[in-house]
């Protein structure tokens, strides 16, 4: 047993193996799961919204102490939550202040609702879905600590060599430094994961310039630590600057953008997988996502099979070592939410990769398109000989495309490149109905989860409420 304030107790349970050593600490958050008082006219602030504030940062202070130390050790915590139809007003809800707390503690922290609930009649049960749950928990918990199976190419199945760093670049949002300009700064991110390791590490513009790589669940502690603005998005402008200065300030944060990625790929181009061979990178960047920064991603100036101008590689081996791909989601409109097997334009590659041939202006741009399995949650779709009339809650179709650019690729036949993107679709879960980026996608774009502070507005929305509403019924 062991006692951090003398209101909050838990239990120490030490598993030992060959593998290492792992300690489960199990304690009852008590009132710190309880909702915030923002009606509270005692509490300092004239509007709700200024008392959540304020009773945020006092919940966030509470936590931090309550946690065991971690004795400088990064942990990970799996904190039981009520989901956001219990709180009202919405503003009440006090999730915010654990997933920054438990950070500020040490923990990387994953949330997940009761186990158990009660029938009509009073009676507790389990919920049906509470292992799978529980799983699904931990195993994003493994993802935020950045533990992945190892390796995680594999040669004779992707028909690509494993000394290749996979990387990606993802904005994340937009803050606001605390000087007297008051200008907006892109907050951009590279991720790249070391495949026969399975070590994922993290990096900014900043960092890079002073730390180099980190691990990436240091990284997720950078970032709750950023001093973010409730305002702060990506097409941000400031109010108070002519059009021309907020040009001229984003021109050089672009030109800042594409140095720090270059120096990022050189980096990477540079550093050993595992022996002392040199690797190759593979690079990948969603337009939709990183054009505005990284402008080579649009399509009047996407390269013809040849590497951008912006990316200066002055040796002839690292400009031969690199592979960039281009991807889009079908969002709107840009990519076709459907494509017809036999129809011009199209032909059949290989396991769900499509290339789209006769629609790009320069012909030495390799298209493709990439249509994954359905996952066993989604199953349940319509028959042919089924409408929507039928049942409306039905998928009506397959998970949305994704579209993928070889935009360089010396080395490598572009629809083999193509088909390896495809496959790191599946290395690692998603969910359904999900466009489903490959990986490491998944470790840049749910960074945006710990992109957060006391100032943020709530969100309404709570993916895991809809997993609770037939086990209520029971």
């Amino acid at each position: 047993m062991y006692q951090t304030l003398p209101e909050f107790q838990g239990e120490e349970t030490l598993y030992e193996s060959p593998l290492g050593t792992l300690r489960i600490r199990t304690q009852h958050v008590q009132d710190l799961t309880q909702k915030l008082d923002v009606d509270n006219p005692s509490v300092k602030g004239n509007t709700r919204q200024q008392r959540r504030i304020n009773l945020l940062d006092e919940r966030i202070r509470k936590i931090t102490s309550s946690l065991p130390k971690t004795e400088g050790k990064l942990s990970v915590a799996l904190i039981e939550i009520r989901s956001k139809k219990s709180f009202f007003p919405p503003e009440s809800d006090p999730k915010l202040a654990l997933r920054i707390g438990a950070m500020q503690a040490g923990y990387v922290n994953q949330h997940i609702h009761p186990l158990t609930a009660q029938n009509q009649k009073g009676k507790e049960y389990k919920t049906k879905d509470a292992a799978n749950r529980v799983q699904k928990a931990v195993s994003d918990l493994l993802r935020q600590f950045g533990i992945l199976p190892a390796p995680l190419i594999d040669p004779q199945k992707d028909g690509i060599d494993s000394n290749l760093w996979l990387t990606c670049f993802y904005v994340l949002r937009r803050t606001r430094k605390t000087t007297a300009s008051n200008k907006p700064s892109t907050v951009a991110l590279m991720v790249r994961v070391n495949p026969v390791t399975g070590i994922v590490q993290v990096t900014t513009p900043s960092l890079f310039l002073t730390q180099g790589w980190l691990s990436y669940p240091v990284g997720l502690g950078y970032l709750i630590a950023e001093k973010w603005d409730e305002d702060s998005y990506v097409d941000e402008t400031t109010g108070d600057s002519s059009e021309e200065e907020s040009s001229s300030d984003k021109k050089q944060e672009q030109q800042l953008l594409q140095e720090f990625v270059t120096d990022c790929l050189r980096d990477c181009l540079s550093t050993p997988i595992e022996k002392e061979e040199l690797p190759r990178v593979l690079f990948m960047a969603e337009a939709q996502n990183a054009r505005k920064m990284l402008t080579w991603l649009q399509n009047p100036k996407l390269p013809d099979n040849a590497l951008p101008n912006e990316l200066k590689l002055p040796t002839q081996s690292e400009q031969s070592r690199l592979l960039i791909v281009r991807l889009r989601v079908a969002t709107n409109g840009e990519v076709p939410i459907g494509i017809v097997k036999g129809s011009p334009g199209s032909r059949i590659s290989k396991g769900g990769v499509f290339q789209w041939q006769g629609v790009c202006n320069n012909e030495g741009t390799s298209l493709y398109l990439s249509i994954r399995k359905l996952l066993t949650t989604e199953q349940d779709i319509l028959r042919q000989s089924q409408s929507r009339l039928d049942n409306g809650s039905r998928q009506a179709a397959n998970p949305r495309l994704l579209e993928i650019a070889v935009v360089h690729s010396p080395e490598i036949a572009p629809d083999k490149l193509a088909c390896f993107v495809h496959n790191l679709r599946n290395r690692w879960p998603y969910f359904a109905d999900d466009v489903s980026l490959p990986f490491p996608f998944p470790f840049a774009t749910l960074t945006y989860e710990y992109a957060v502070s006391a100032k943020d507005a709530v969100e309404l929305n709570d993916s895991d409420d809809s997993e609770e509403l037939e086990e209520s019924l029971d």
